[in-house]
């Protein structure tokens, strides 16, 4: 996912990302911090399916200064439901906030469990 920019989130939020049931997955961010420093770095990400939450998960990222290199945080690799229950659409809300409550970036966008990539 591309969020590097305002077009490429709002373009994240028009399409589906077909994702395939029963594999493993690590989810690796690279960001930047420019100006002061960042405490308390959190991911936040909640997924609903047909309204209804199914899924809730927290990530402390830790406290960051501003650097003219990107850091990388990569997650503890998860696996997708899998199963012709777990497949369908899901409505997925992410953002990064701090211990501030600023909110950094927030996005919403849509995964599909499928049983094959297609």
């Amino acid at each position: 996912m591309d969020l590097s920019t305002p077009a490429a989130v709002e373009a994240l939020s028009k399409r589906t990302i077909v994702i395939k049931e029963g594999i493993s997955y690590s989810l690796t961010i690279r960001f930047k911090i420019q100006h002061d420093v960042v405490a308390g770095l959190k991911f936040l990400q909640g997924v609903k399916r047909k309204g209804i939450p199914v899924d809730r998960s927290e990530e402390m990222l830790g406290s960051y200064g501003p650097n003219s290199a990107p850091y990388e945080k990569q997650f503890q690799a998860e696996e997708t439901p899998s199963g012709m229950l777990a497949r369908g659409k899901y409505a997925v809300k992410s953002k990064f906030i701090d211990d501030d409550k600023t909110v950094h970036l927030e996005w919403d966008w849509t995964m599909e469990i499928k049983k094959s990539w297609e």
